[in-house]
């Protein structure tokens, strides 16, 4: 058990299971087991109460249900940090804010530069936007505790934060489909019941968790996408118990295993299955894919060290202790690994899965591929 509860405590293993994943889904796919694999994710799931019904293909599940539990605990882990963590002091909030906003801005305006000409190739504007904080942090701890001051894996995770509201905002507005009032409605009356348990510090699990589940449902119907859902739950967890207990604290740490060896390596093996056969030289180099790729690769860190590098030029915030601005761009490069959640956003942006002949995919993955290395490189040998 000890064994256990130390391999979840390891942030590194869970960027290393989503490489596996990765590889596995490449494999799967492009080999003689692809018409399984594409069963396996196909595979209608749901459930029939009365008149109503929910049927999904299982990638959906796991795309709509099972990343909104992500959220839910990048959520928790947000509320954490502004009311007991670093995050009461303004200081520490605007340097990985402002370093999200740059990561965002940048890539989105390259890819929007070079797809101006096609508006549906611009529905992908927010693909590069993305970072995958698993992979990052990963990557950042085999570079090692010696090389790299603690205060820069801090500043990692905090940006990360920021990043993945920025992008659960960015799906929410520009990703949303037609509206259903009733669902709405729905999901504000579940928000007044989870305001009043919050309110009454009442810490049940089980009353928390049925909220969630009408909420998701609610979100789903709505037309906004599912993956909000988790994450305004998490502001209506109560931080203790009426005795003192810690309460979200507790949520948080029973929910770090099924992240780290189930959630995500089980979105990474459904969503990074790409057909290699597929891909046509000439889409390696379209629009599309280039965006992608220069607008992770390139802007990703341009956008996040340049916006840093501002604020601390204007005051407004310092430097991580203990480290250089050579440290810090080397941090910037390994935002460029955008791999799960872009592809997530990728898969809300074209509809069919090969629109672009999955040319769009390997661009994510290229893109990511290049960012991890290079970013190791630069923090093992230039960066001391």
């Amino acid at each position: 058990m000890e064994k256990i509860k130390a391999l979840v405590k390891n942030d590194a293993l869970g960027g290393i299971l989503l490489i596996l994943f990765t590889v596995l889904a490449l494999w799967v796919e492009n080999g003689i087991y692809n018409g399984f694999y594409n069963e396996f994710l196909n595979l209608p799931v749901g459930f029939k109460i009365g008149s109503f019904e929910l049927f999904k293909p299982f990638l959906l599940w796991i795309n709509d249900g099972l990343i909104a539990i992500f959220f839910f605990a990048i959520g928790l882990e947000l509320k954490k940090e502004f009311t007991q963590g670093d995050f009461r002091d303004p200081k520490h909030i605007i340097l990985p804010l402002f370093g999200a906003l740059g990561g965002i801005i940048v890539p989105a305006l390259i890819f929007a530069l070079i797809n101006y000409d096609d508006s549906y190739a611009l529905r992908g504007w927010a693909i590069p936007t993305a970072t995958d904080t698993a992979f990052a942090l990963a990557i950042l701890i085999m570079v090692g505790g010696s090389r790299i001051p603690s205060s820069l894996k801090i500043f990692l995770l905090s940006l990360a934060i920021f990043d993945d509201v920025g992008a659960i905002l960015i799906i929410a507005i520009f990703y949303t489909s037609k509206l259903s009032i009733f669902a709405l409605v729905t999901a504000g009356v579940i928000l007044i019941v989870l305001l009043l348990l919050n309110l009454f510090r009442i810490t049940r699990p089980s009353f928390y968790l049925i909220c969630s589940i009408i909420l998701w449902v609610s979100v789903l119907k709505s037309g906004v996408h599912a993956t909000l859902a988790g994450l305004i739950t998490a502001f209506f967890i109560p931080l203790y118990t009426k005795d003192g207990e810690p309460f979200l604290e507790e949520i948080y740490q029973s929910l770090k295993f099924w992240l780290a060896f189930v959630i995500l390596p089980l979105f990474a093996f459904a969503n990074a299955g790409v057909d290699l056969s597929k891909i046509e030289l000439s889409n390696i180099f379209s629009q599309v894919s280039i965006g992608i790729f220069l607008g992770l690769f390139i802007g990703k860190q341009l956008g996040v060290f340049f916006f840093s590098w501002l604020s601390i030029k204007l005051r407004l915030t310092h430097l991580p202790s203990g480290a250089s601005f050579k440290q810090l761009y080397g941090v910037c490069i390994l935002t460029g690994i955008g791999f799960t959640m872009s592809l997530f956003i990728d898969g809300l942006a074209y509809a069919a899965a090969d629109t672009f002949n999955y040319a769009d995919n390997l661009a994510i993955l290229m893109a990511s591929f290049c960012s991890g290395i290079v970013g190791f490189i630069y923090l093992r040998f230039f960066a001391k």
